[in-house]
Parts: structure tokens; sequence; C-alpha cells
């Protein structure tokens, strides 16, 4: 069951949406808001799994409470001005949905929701893969294919064999969903790298395989990665 809410101060637009999500399967609507204050204390209690949110409203616009949250739920934009769309998806948003729109196009919408749901399940299960939101496409990577990740407070850049993709996280989640990967290690306040591609270590620096950039180590996490390559 996908626990969802909606935001969206013109009420005739939230009752529509409301009305079209009890339509489908394994949706529970949780509540509707009128506006992102009165839904902040509901976002924030782990409770919800998908936000729909417009994002022109007052007091406080959907993009800016997004940004606001340390750790959103998946965020889908509901809104009639299509001028938004390039900056919901650079906030990595599931999707988003614009004013009108009927049972089907949320439909899409929920299967998405619960394929990346899935998928993070599965992760966090023991499998050897990480789920990448990019844009509106939910890309399924295997660990032996990501190289590093690189933290730049509240994005992290991870690179891996076939781009690199820039997604609006914190480097401390990543470490977290990647707590059971033996192969990844936390090396700096701003990187956790894949050992299979580390070559050599030199000094306060991991030389990488082939063309890969170097990778600093920090002095506090020197220790824990001496101690994963077996040197006292």
């Amino acid at each position: 069951m996908i626990k969802c809410i909606v935001i969206d101060d013109e009420e005739l637009a939230q009752d529509i949406l409301v009305s079209h999500l009890r339509k489908i399967p394994n949706v529970e609507v949780l509540g509707g808001y009128s506006n992102a204050l009165d839904a902040m204390a509901i976002v924030k209690s782990n409770t919800v799994d998908l936000v729909f949110c417009d994002i022109r409203m007052p007091d406080l616009d959907g993009v800016t409470f997004l940004k606001s949250l340390k750790n959103p739920p998946l965020f889908v934009f509901v809104t009639g001005d299509p001028n938004y769309a390039i900056e919901g998806y650079q906030l990595n948003v599931l999707d988003y949905v614009l004013k009108p729109f009927g049972v089907e196009r949320l439909i899409q919408t929920i299967e998405k929701a619960e394929a990346f749901l899935e998928s993070e399940r599965n992760n966090k299960s023991g499998l050897n893969f990480l789920i990448i939101k990019d844009r509106s496409n939910i890309i399924i990577t295997p660990y032996n294919e990501v190289f590093y990740i690189k933290g730049d407070k509240d994005y992290v850049l991870i690179e891996t064999l076939e781009k690199k993709y820039n997604v609006w996280k914190k480097l401390i989640d990543m470490e977290e969903a990647l707590i059971g990967a033996k192969q990844f290690i936390r090396v700096h306040k701003s990187y956790i790298v894949n050992l299979d591609f580390a070559k050599r270590v030199e000094g306060n620096v991991i030389k990488m395989r082939g063309s890969l950039d170097d990778i600093p180590i920090g002095g506090q996490y020197k220790i824990e990665l001496y101690k994963r390559l077996g040197i006292s």
C-alpha cells in the first residue's frame, strides 16, 4: 500500500486529485492540505511514501518546501505551469504532472512509485545494485559499475560506467543505503569509493584504475580504510 498526501491551495484541484487517487488500487490517501506548512508535520513523520504537491502556493511554494526537507519522501509536482518542469527534475522528483489530468495519468505515476519503492526494498535486502533517480527515469545500476560517489552539500555525484549522475541526496544517506555492500567505504567527508576500482594507496590518496580521478583520504577515515584492506 502506497501512503500519500495531497498539497494544493486550490480546494477544487485538491478534491479532484484526492478523488482520483482513491480510485486507484493499492493507494491510501492520508489527507489533503491547503498549504505546505500544515503538511510539514506528517511529511516529517516518515509515514508518507508519496507527496503530490502543487508548486505555486502562498506562504511556502512547493519547490522551497521540498528543498527544506532533510529526508523527503517521494515527491510529485502537480501544476498547471510547465515552466517548472526542468527545476522539478533537477530536484529529483519522481514525476511531474500537468493539470488538467485524468486517473490514467495518475496510474502511471503510482506504477512508477511502486517500482521505485520495491527497488529500494530489494536494495536494502542485500541485492547488488544501486537505484538512481535521473530526472523522470529510474536507473538500476549494478554495484560493479559504480566507481565512486562524491558529496556536495545536498547533492551527490555518482560516477558510473555509463555516465555521471547528479542526484539530490546527501552523502550520509548514500552511505546508509550502501551499508551492506562490502566493496563501498567512506574514505573522506566528501567521498565514498568502490574498492574494486582502487589500484593502490599513496599517502593520503587512493589511485584508481584506468583514467578515474584520484580519491583523497580523510584523516578520520584512514584507520577504517586500512582495516578493510587488512593493513595494520
